[in-house]
């Protein structure tokens, strides 16, 4: 069996770009990957091209000899595009070993240590203008069959100039407080403050919700140093989370080496593909350390994520967005993880477990390239 053609779908979304690869192979096998980085879809798509013609004709199945490879002579940068490119290749690849040897990939992996795999909701909170806004936001999340919500009180992506004023903290801290009672002890709650934070503003914010019982804080501030992230661990009992922009587990080393957080958070698509992703919890495991992946993906992706929470001892919580990312996903996935409740059950489906419907899929694209061996 050798990898005979590539093609690539490109679909549009308000907020970015999915870009999605099918590897087939001389026997018809085809599998998919997804490399989904917001917009930066031309750079990662033409990544994904060159990566396919250095692994063209030879066996899909050797999967790690192909990782090693590309990243060793063509994706050498680590740079993010880069990353995401073999990422798609590296699920492709996972896909078509599956269905070659007629098993999910998580038992060509050693199996599932989990049937189930915990997930928090995202994006619930959307549009919220005040705090009793966002109150009957979580209380509909919760009523909806959610058990964990992540939400931004500095702010979110799309708020790049915004910049944290002296009262900001205290109001943050407020807001959270009035979440938990509102939605109970029982349900997990985690923020996000995107970076937002210098260390002492972080240290002020993580010791006004430590009663809170936060299953994590994540990124409160830019990344300088592990040792600077230690210190702030040290200075509160709730856990910080960390790593969604980090490209490599030598990029994780740090971190992980350092114990400088208690949760890393690989992303699949950033990381480079499961490959790497499971290397990366083994390595933060030694240390004790959980693993949250971050998961604002579209199906293949989630299914591939699914995959590495299902495999390592140290997941803790999975992100999600309900089932509807992207948007147009019911019209061309026949068959993938599905959130039911507050969790997605562990596929016994071929390969990485998502049936993509291709043609239409290519219906919905707005750009798709073929390149054959």
């Amino acid at each position: 069996m050798k990898i005979a053609e590539l093609r690539t779908y490109v679909l549009a979304d308000a907020n970015k770009h999915y870009l999605y690869a099918a590897i087939q192979t001389d026997r018809g096998i085809v599998g998919f990957g997804e490399a989904t980085l917001d917009h930066r879809w031309p750079s990662v798509a033409a990544g994904i091209e060159e990566g396919f013609r250095a692994i063209a004709g030879q066996d899909p199945t050797t999967v790690a000899k192909h990782w090693a490879l590309l990243k060793d002579k063509v994706y050498w940068g680590e740079g993010a595009s880069s990353m995401a490119a073999l990422a798609a290749i590296d699920q492709a690849l996972w896909d078509i070993t599956g269905k070659a040897y007629g098993l999910p990939v998580h038992k060509l992996l050693g199996g599932a240590v989990r049937d189930r795999v915990g997930v928090y909701l995202n994006q619930w909170w959307a549009g919220y203008r005040s705090t009793q806004d966002l109150i009957r936001k979580a209380q509909d999340a919760v009523s909806r069959g959610a058990s964990a919500l992540k939400w931004y009180p500095f702010g979110t992506a799309d708020q790049l100039q915004y910049r944290v004023r002296q009262h900001d903290v205290p109001k943050a801290v407020a807001e959270v407080r009035a979440v938990r009672d509102a939605v109970g002890p029982s349900i997990g709650l985690m923020v996000d403050l995107w970076r937002r934070l210098d260390w002492a503003s972080a240290a002020q914010f993580c010791s006004g919700v430590a009663d809170c019982d936060l299953v994590f804080v994540e990124e409160p501030t830019e990344f300088q140093s592990a040792d600077a992230l230690a210190r702030l661990s040290s200075a509160t009992r709730t856990r910080i989370a960390f790593g969604e922009r980090l490209h490599s587990r030598r990029q994780f080393a740090e971190i992980i080496e350092r114990q400088a957080v208690g949760l890393v958070q690989p992303s699949i698509i950033r990381v480079g593909g499961l490959t790497e992703a499971i290397k990366i919890a083994n390595a933060a495991e030694t240390y004790n350390i959980g693993v949250v992946p971050h998961n604002p993906h579209g199906p293949v992706a989630i299914a591939a994520s699914v995959t590495l929470a299902a495999l390592v001892p140290n997941f803790v919580i999975l992100e999600s967005y309900e089932n509807d990312n992207p948007p147009s996903r019911s019209q061309f996935v026949r068959q993938g993880p599905m959130i039911v409740g507050d969790g997605y059950q562990v596929p016994e489906a071929l390969g990485l477990g998502v049936d993509i419907d291709e043609m239409a899929l290519a219906g919905l694209a707005i750009a798709t390239r073929v390149v054959r061996a």
